[in-house]
């Protein structure tokens, strides 16, 4: 039984578009350290779009407000992981079109490949990239472990309320802190 951590939209668009960060990042980059020490394979997810937008649908909630301002094309430096958890040479980073990361993208497949039965998930924004792949992935049948503080939003009482009322009823909620603290212990 494989675990991997999943790392959504920690990217330098997002980032720059939230405040304080500084601490939330430090705390993504020591769970992204102690997966890595652990040998857990780590999949980065961004958000970004092809030239042109072809993506682009009216009906859609989000891209077209995305397009308006420009943002998240492939290559541009907001689709690149932020700096600090930056993926390695051996850590996969997968593009996906919509909020979550499985729609459309070959996510479940890179779990399968890996025997994948447990994903561990941290990312921006709890109310988007989280809560719709958390949800897509319990359906899928996979188990989930969420790192509170590594997952933020711009709503703390949203980002909340989906912890403590949503994700806690078919999910583990940790913190980063205890999870690379159960990954230590496993390894002694």
């Amino acid at each position: 039984m494989a675990t991997v951590l999943l790392i959504l939209d920690v990217q330098n668009g997002v980032i720059d578009r939230l405040e304080n960060t500084t601490p939330y990042l430090e705390r993504v980059a020591s769970a992204v350290a102690s997966a890595r020490k652990a040998n857990i394979q780590v999949i980065h997810v961004v958000t970004g779009f092809r030239q042109g937008y072809p993506e682009n649908n009216p009906n859609n909630s989000s891209v077209p407000a995305v397009v308006a301002r420009g943002e998240y094309l492939e290559g541009d430096f907001s689709v690149q992981v932020h700096p600090l958890v930056a993926p390695t040479n051996r850590e996969v980073t997968l593009t996906k079109r919509r909020v979550s990361a499985f729609f459309a993208t070959e996510l479940d497949m890179l779990l399968r490949c890996a025997k994948a039965e447990t994903i561990v998930v941290a990312g921006l924004i709890t109310s988007g990239a989280v809560l719709s792949t958390v949800r897509q992935a319990m359906d899928m049948d996979y188990r989930v472990t969420i790192l509170e503080d590594c997952c933020m939003d711009r709503d703390e009482e949203v980002h909340r309320v989906l912890m403590e009322k949503v994700f806690a009823r078919k999910s583990e909620i940790v913190s980063g802190k205890e999870w690379a603290d159960s990954l230590a212990t496993k390894g002694n």
